[in-house]
């Protein structure tokens, strides 16, 4: 399967577009996530620890999956903690992005960078919370039909690449 990879802003996903674009991905097989969860050292985290609770019966065994690491590498490999994603754990975690799934102000509360949705393993959306963008892997129809939803995503250089599943034989 060719996986087609494209750019979204920050000012792509306003207005809903991310809750719409998550409610996709997951119509469409997505079926995990990732996120950082991050929290002061020492100081009590009532919104990382809100998250935890409410996430603990969707996590998932630590994986090696795709993450994206800067716009210029989109083929990072590391270990990250997963959820399962599914309508249930999709509402829980849009809890915790009020203002969109770029902003989660960073504080002693608490709070969540780089999310990242896979599909049988495979990176769908992969977030860079601070460079406000992200890369959409798709293929082409794919990404037609998500323009057809009013989100916008930008080719770049050198952004069509060949994935293999992992589980594949």
């Amino acid at each position: 399967m060719e996986t087609v990879t494209r750019y979204v802003l920050e000012r792509s996903l306003r207005g809903g577009r991310g809750e719409t674009l998550l409610r996709w991905l997951l119509d469409h097989g997505a079926d995990e996530f990732s996120i950082t969860v991050m929290a002061l050292q020492g100081v009590p985290a009532p919104v990382a620890d809100a998250f935890e609770d409410a996430m603990g019966s969707f996590e998932l065994a630590r994986a090696p999956r795709r993450v994206p690491s800067s716009p210029a590498s989109l083929d990072s490999t590391r270990v990250v903690r997963l959820w399962t994603l599914s309508e249930e754990s999709l509402a829980l975690l849009l809890g915790f992005f009020p203002l969109g799934l770029f902003h989660s102000a960073a504080g002693p509360d608490g709070w969540f960078e780089d999310l990242a949705i896979y599909r049988a393993g495979e990176l769908l959306l992969g977030i860079l919370s601070h460079e406000g963008e992200g890369v959409l892997c798709l293929t082409a129809d794919e990404h037609a039909a998500v323009a057809a939803l009013g989100i916008g995503s930008e080719a770049g250089t050198e952004c069509t690449v060949t994935v293999h599943s992992p589980n594949a034989n």
